[in-house]
């Protein structure tokens, strides 16, 4: 197995052995062609594919932006298809395939699975999910719809916003802390799902500045894990990046009704932050990412 962390070339060895070009891999994302079929070539999973407690990565697989089967996801892979099916940024693709690669039972054989990321608390699964119950209540990766329910009651007109986003997301805390003896929330945690909120509306065509978009795109995503392709939504034109993350969470804080855990600030870099150390540090980051985290400048 070759694996070479010298970034100077930006040229460096994957697990397989083969030559990872990486600034022809970043100068080649972008979202996919408007006409590409697999916009509106859905799939449901079957019953030996796998997926993860995000719905987002499960609607990219479904609709084969990323393998279907949920399997062999190493980051490479993952920038293309991020990239091609919501465009996300590849500084986000190489922080949340860095978690991915954490949770494999092999963290150093360049991919793992979208089930790997269902364990509990790490790296992405949390207790109060918007859509998902509590690990304690034993199914914490099948969509919840009383939950989501309660998340849709908070927006009006057919719209999201900033404030009924985050006001959702306290009262998914206060729900979960008062029916979860085991409930765990601390900074990471807080972090963690006010980005997932940011996520999902940006991704979703949310204006970086107020959070608006329509609730029947946001209800594709999640309901349906499908991408509202035929309902009018398309890949925004700027990338999703950890700034733009970063800053939502930022908004989304200012106006949320909930106090930070642990008492702690949050900044615009908090969300990147808590993502760096959940995988070690930065110097971590790069050696599992075979150097794509320095270049793409985390």
């Amino acid at each position: 197995m070759a694996r070479i962390t010298t970034v100077g070339s930006l040229l460096v060895a994957t697990a397989s052995a083969q030559l990872l070009n990486i600034p022809a891999l970043l100068g080649s994302l972008g979202p996919a062609p408007e006409d590409d079929p697999r916009f509106t070539n859905w799939q449901a999973p079957g019953p030996n594919d796998v997926r993860s407690p995000c719905p987002g990565l499960n609607t990219l697989a479904n609709h084969g932006f990323i393998h279907h089967d949920g399997r062999n996801m190493t980051l490479p892979h993952l920038l293309t298809g991020l990239a091609e099916g919501l465009n996300m940024g590849a500084d986000f693709t190489v922080l949340i395939g860095g978690a991915g690669l954490l949770s494999s039972p092999d963290p150093l054989g360049g991919a793992f699975d979208l089930n790997d990321l269902d364990q509990h608390n790490f790296p992405i699964e949390h207790d109060a999910s918007l859509s998902r119950q509590d690990a304690y209540f034993d199914d914490d990766h099948t969509f919840y719809d009383p939950y989501w329910q309660d998340v849709l009651a908070y927006f009006q007109n057919g719209q999201t916003a900033l404030k009924p986003a985050a006001e959702a997301i306290a009262n998914r805390t206060r729900d979960s802390e008062a029916i979860n003896p085991t409930f765990t929330y601390g900074f990471r945690e807080f972090i963690f799902r006010y980005g997932e909120t940011a996520i999902y509306l940006q991704s979703m065509g949310g204006s970086d500045a107020d959070g608006v978009t329509r609730v029947d795109w946001v209800r594709s995503l999640f309901e349906q894990e499908r991408l509202p392709y035929n309902l009018g939504w398309r890949p925004r034109a700027e990338p999703i990046t950890i700034p733009s993350l970063g800053q939502m969470v930022f908004e989304l804080f200012t106006v949320s009704p909930e106090a930070v855990p642990e008492g702690k600030k949050i900044f615009a870099d908090s969300y990147k932050d808590v993502f760096e150390v959940l995988v070690g540090g930065s110097e971590v980051l790069n050696n599992i990412t075979d150097g794509l985290a320095a270049a793409v400048g985390l």
